[in-house]
């Protein structure tokens, strides 16, 4: 980033009035954005904390996200460069917080702003949403969660439910989440197959092969006379201790075709590139047009139930 943003000061200080320099400018993409928002106004900067140098861009959108639901990212988000989506770079006479400069409705006195650019109309941004990071961090590695083995993770959910196993904290829908199938005290590098019918517990609907699916023998399930059941057939167990899941001789059932929450991590990723945008400097002619401005990215963590989706 440091690099980049030298390169354009002398850029800038090589320009004549009047002159119109055709060069490529890229900021990395690893610089970090933040963002302010108003409704749909937005305002994305960074301001570099050793050069006093920041850059912004200031647009209205209703359609720009952080993040998205399902499993397909949304097409790129076009924003053209005009008179109210406008980018702004500005030297300052020191370094300050990027939010508290950028983020008030009326910018602060100090530090004073050395010199300034901003864009003309013409040029637009594009703007691209994507996943970098997705697990459910339930215990089985992703390459394992490839049950096919064609390399694409999306392909496989064992138990039908629309969410590949890899982002699946209970892969065979039986209510006992795939952490705790995958528990094998004797052996750990070993998944349990309680049946032996050569399918792990954590992909096995019915642990026990006595025809009764694991999720029915969840007897207890609405003990508390609650209308919501307690999922746990877990905890279904005889004199021993042995839940009625792993027991064979019981077949008691209880049809039960509701669901733990599936909750998982996902990271996502908004990177902002512009196109084809002229800067103008504010006390005269100057002026640098570059036809790729990669000004740096924006990154969230969110929370999601897969299962039920908002």
């Amino acid at each position: 980033m440091k690099k980049v943003l030298v390169l354009m000061c002398l850029i800038l200080m090589s320009c004549d009035d009047g002159d119109i320099i055709y060069t490529n400018f890229n900021f990395s993409e690893e610089t970090t954005l933040n963002i302010c928002q108003d409704n749909n106004e937005y305002v994305l900067h960074y301001v570099d904390q050793e050069t006093a140098e920041a850059v912004s861009f200031k647009f209205t959108s209703a359609d720009f996200e952080l993040s998205y639901t399902g499993f397909d990212a949304p097409e790129d988000l076009i924003i053209e460069i005009n008179s109210s989506n406008k980018i702004n770079y500005r030297r300052l006479s020191s370094a300050t917080n990027s939010n508290d400069y950028f983020c008030q409705n009326i910018p602060p006195s100090v530090p004073q702003v050395i010199e300034e650019f901003t864009s003309t109309s013409g040029g637009f941004a594009r703007i691209a949403l994507v996943i970098y990071e997705q697990d459910d961090n339930d215990g089985v590695p992703k390459e394992l969660e490839d049950v096919n083995n064609n390399g694409d993770l999306f392909d496989d959910d064992t138990d039908g439910d629309g969410i590949p196993n890899f982002l699946d904290v209970d892969d065979d829908n039986d209510n006992v989440l795939t952490e705790v199938e995958i528990i094998n005290e004797d052996n750990p590098n070993i998944y349990p197959d309680f049946d032996g019918d050569g399918i792990p517990n954590y992909l096995d609907e019915d642990d026990d092969n006595d025809g009764v699916i694991t999720r029915y023998e969840d007897i207890n399930a609405f003990d508390s006379g609650n209308p919501e059941p307690i999922l746990n057939p877990a905890d279904d167990t005889n004199a021993e201790g042995v839940p009625n899941y792993l027991n064979p001789n019981i077949t008691e059932s209880l049809v039960i075709d509701q669901y733990k929450p599936n909750v998982v991590t996902r990271k996502f990723r908004v990177q902002i590139v512009i196109n084809d945008v002229t800067l103008k400097n504010t006390n005269s002619d100057e002026t640098v047009t570059l036809s790729t401005l990669n000004l740096g990215r924006i990154e969230t963590s969110v929370e999601e139930d897969l299962a039920n989706p908002e």
